[in-house]
């Protein structure tokens, strides 16, 4: 089963038949509704439960609760987007995929991931697609963004002072020299420099897309997170 998969007439309806958490498959209940639309691609409330329930996203202790479900639909929306620029997906192998399922049992444990299953009725595997997801997102991200970005003296400097220091201190530690960590700082200030590249390009494709969001959608998952 794939929760996910729903039939395009669905688009111009505000819910869908899906079965309650934790009760039986013969006792099917209005539970799930359409919280975005892109590019004719739907996002539906038990999507977003499920990244969240599941951490998908790796978002715990990012953010404030009451900020999350939006957060966690922009991720799906920045997604839809990517995805839809690779005009052939490739499989992700089967050993990323593995990694990637035991990471999250690893993160959630293996008693909540099991409770969270049964909870929504649901196998190891109904969450593969949505790791398949993510996964090809990121390869595809990493691909277009694999060039270096350069970093000059004054910048990790400034990084030093502005950044480095004041963390070190606010965790009680002594600040090392700068040339001591100039690597680790060359290597950060990078790393914001492509978060910056990457944010943009997103920005710039979702301007570009079809994105319906449904506020009383999004408020229901609200009022039973």
């Amino acid at each position: 089963m794939r929760i996910r998969t729903i039939l395009l007439w669905l688009l111009a309806g505000d819910f869908l038949l899906f079965m309650a958490s934790g009760l039986s498959r013969s006792q099917p209940q209005v539970v799930d509704c359409i919280v975005a639309v892109v590019n004719k691609q739907v996002i539906t409330l038990t999507d977003l439960r499920l990244v969240d329930r599941f951490d998908i996203y790796e978002m715990e202790g990012k953010t404030e609760a009451a900020d999350r479900p939006a957060r966690l639909l922009d991720k799906l929306i920045d997604q839809k987007v990517v995805l839809d620029l690779a005009a052939e997906r490739k499989a992700v192998e089967k050993a990323v995929l593995e990694s990637s399922v035991q990471s999250l049992i690893g993160r959630l444990g293996p008693e909540k991931t099991r409770a969270e299953l049964d909870a929504f009725g649901l196998t190891i595997e109904d969450l593969q697609p949505y790791l398949e997801e993510k996964i090809l997102c990121e390869t595809i991200i990493a691909e277009r963004f694999a060039q270096s970005f350069s970093v000059n003296l004054k910048e990790i400097e400034a990084y030093y002072v502005e950044t480095y220091v004041p963390a070190q201190k606010k965790l009680g530690l002594e600040p090392r020299p700068m040339i001591a960590v100039l690597d680790t700082i060359e290597s950060d200030i990078k790393k914001v420099k492509a978060e910056a590249q990457v944010a943009l390009w997103i920005k710039n494709l979702r301007k570009q897309a079809e994105v319906e969001i449904r506020t009383d959608c999004l408020k229901k998952y609200k009022e039973n997170s």
